[in-house]
């Protein structure tokens, strides 16, 4: 016996846009389109918000831009796309208004690419009614993920990592015909531009998920077309380390919850890291191109076994210089060339080296420890390095002015005129001697520094230069 179709259920914001429409008088048919129909269905919420629109989309999208005070930006002139943004609530919304595709709405809902996202609602009629020509909510229902026709992928080889997406996303099956299509269009999805892999990859690696979805990538023959410099026989680690850094970001994130970290490994960092949680956070929702985060960009780089494979993967997923450069530094240092625990003059020269990403490297190092010792975990190490992983994070976010990076008492002219020496190099090395003797207390007044810089220059000795970048932004 079938189910009898589910009625959807719609956020408060949806409702007062079809009231506030048929008070202005709209006539024209609109509909409610694809992952907005989805998650109604499967009582998510969502930010994006597509309509098709039976008349001219973008006249319309205007209209309702200066009935709701909110922005406007038009996608596709000639196709009739424009998306208007607005803010509700606290939250950033954005209304996707389309011309209908084809003679009818069923042809415009053949035209997308999965069942699932080709239901469709009466936005000025019975919006809870669902309109599913193709039988979308079947195959929720039955954890199935299925192309709309036979030309679905090919029309947009995209489409094939989409999928990909999805299965993650949404824990569904990709039936056969649909995973044979993803199969047969990796030539054509090589020729698609490297900007929109780009793009569909990184929301995959920003799902919990992530792993998952790279597991069926490379049983679709996907994978090793986006990276190809990845060696197979390292793909299976590089798989477990991505897991784990999911398991660990998600527990220190806004999505964690009481199971989350109930394990020994997680539960004892998580202890630890509580106090850090919202700085970390802040870390890792740092905002790239194409609005990709850093969080996206860290699981990139667990993938990745060296600093050579990161600068080619960099190049051919189109990256900007900053992303390639954090990218690189992930990959290219390890934690454990760190004592346990470190001095106070090491924690000062572990973060003049690497700067904030120091705390890429530090949860890149926390997945990788895991991954790799899997359920065989010594739990005395395991300890030395929570212990480790703590007293580094509390020297960058609460000890930062003092032992980090702290203000030099003196500046270059002083170590000029002090010293009587000309620019050059010998500088940056009296200025790096002076902040670590200032980092450990040794140097606390303008008097203190000028007599260490004496003593310095008489011994003629000292530590090789810091770096002269922004160690608060990392490379």
């Amino acid at each position: 016996m079938s189910n009898p179709p589910a009625r959807l259920a719609w956020s408060g914001f949806v409702t007062e846009l079809a009231e506030l429409l048929r008070a202005r008088g709209v006539d024209t048919p609109l509909y409610l389109v694809g992952g907005v129909v989805r998650d109604a269905w499967l009582r998510k919420p969502t930010d994006d918000i597509d309509i098709v629109v039976g008349g001219r989309a973008i006249p319309l999208a205007r209209r309702v831009c200066d009935w709701l005070g909110a922005d406007i930006y038009v996608m596709d002139r000639e196709r009739g796309v424009a998306r208007v943004f607005v803010k509700q609530a606290g939250r950033a919304l954005s209304l996707d208004f389309a011309d209908q595709r084809g003679s009818s709405l069923a042809e415009d809902l053949r035209d997308r690419d999965f069942t699932m996202n080709a239901m469709a609602a009466d936005l000025l009629g019975d919006c809870g009614a669902l309109v599913d020509p193709l039988a979308g909510e079947q195959d929720l229902r039955a954890k199935v993920l299925r192309r709309c026709s036979p030309n679905s992928i090919a029309a947009d080889p995209i489409r094939g990592l989409r999928a990909v997406r999805f299965s993650a996303q949404f824990d569904l099956k990709i039936e056969p015909a649909t995973a044979a299509d993803i199969r047969g269009c990796t030539k054509e999805l090589r020729a698609t531009s490297p900007e929109r892999i780009r793009d569909e990859f990184f929301k995959l690696l920003g799902l919990g998920r992530a792993a998952r979805g790279l597991r069926v990538l490379e049983h679709l023959g996907l994978l090793r077309m986006i990276l190809p410099d990845i060696p197979p026989a390292n793909l299976p680690h590089s798989l477990a380390v991505v897991e784990r850094l999911a398991t660990l970001l998600t527990a220190i994130s806004r999505r964690r919850t009481d199971n989350t970290a109930a394990a020994f490994d997680l539960g004892m960092l998580v202890i630890q890291l509580d106090r850090f949680r919202p700085r970390l956070q802040a870390h890792l929702d740092r905002r790239y191109g194409n609005w990709r985060n850093h969080a996206q960009l860290l699981a990139l780089a667990a993938l990745l076994e060296a600093g050579n494979q990161a600068a080619l993967v960099a190049e051919s997923l189109r990256l900007s210089a900053g992303e390639a450069r954090i990218l690189s530094q992930a990959v290219s240092n390890e934690l454990v060339d760190l004592p346990m625990p470190a001095t106070r003059l090491e924690q000062h020269r572990y973060w003049q080296r690497l700067g904030a990403g120091g705390i890429d490297v530090i949860l890149l190092g926390a997945a990788k420890a895991l991954a790799a010792q899997g359920v065989a975990l010594d739990q005395q190490d395991w300890l030395r390095r929570v212990e480790q992983i703590t007293q580094l994070l509390d020297a960058w976010f609460n000890q930062y002015d003092t032992l980090v990076n702290p203000k030099l008492l003196l500046s270059g002219h002083d170590v000029k005129t002090l010293l009587d020496i000309q620019s050059g190099p010998q500088i940056g090395v009296a200025l790096t001697a002076l902040r670590e003797a200032q980092a450990l207390g040794k140097v606390t007044t303008q008097e203190q520094a000028r007599a260490f810089l004496a003593q310095l220059s008489a011994i003629g000795s000292a530590p090789p230069p810091a770096p002269s970048r922004s160690i608060r932004e990392g490379s």
